[in-house]
């Protein structure tokens, strides 16, 4: 009776530890999927609730270099009447894959950083979901 126990607990482990590589293994297969240059939209909808604002545009453009050392430059190209703003904004931060669902996006010294949902992935095309109702298109 002991040893049958035993035989279940290391069967129990042994499907654990595969369990865990495959995460692994699943991480890092998207991380090297992200991992390049990528056109990009960000696009948010009004609330339904709210009053509508004219001469609003809930999209903005811009590009994603992101290496494989774990550094990412974002260039997002506002515009007046851009409901994410008018300037051209170009940022370097660091970036890593969690769990294979979450690409989180950290600046340095920042322990928590700016997770954002994996939703879609391809070889050329990503989709990204920041908050309830911000969306990131990338596309090669």
């Amino acid at each position: 009776m002991k040893k049958r126990h035993l035989t279940l607990l290391i069967l129990a482990l042994a499907i654990m530890l595969n369990a865990c590589d495959s995460t692994k293994g699943e991480t890092e297969r998207i991380s090297k999927t992200i991992a390049g240059d990528w056109n990009v939209q960000w696009v948010t909808y009004p609330d339904q609730n709210a009053s509508q604002t004219e001469g609003i545009n809930y999209t903005m453009n811009g590009l994603m270099n992101i290496k494989e050392d774990g550094k990412i430059t974002i260039s997002a190209y506002g515009y007046d009447g851009c409901i994410f703003g008018s300037d051209t904004l170009i940022h370097t931060l660091n970036w890593e894959v969690v769990s294979d669902t979450v690409l989180n996006l950290i600046n340095d010294g920042d322990k928590y950083g700016i997770p954002y949902t994996i939703k879609e992935i391809s070889d050329d095309k990503i989709k990204l979901q920041l908050v309830e109702d911000v969306f990131l298109f990338l596309t090669k």
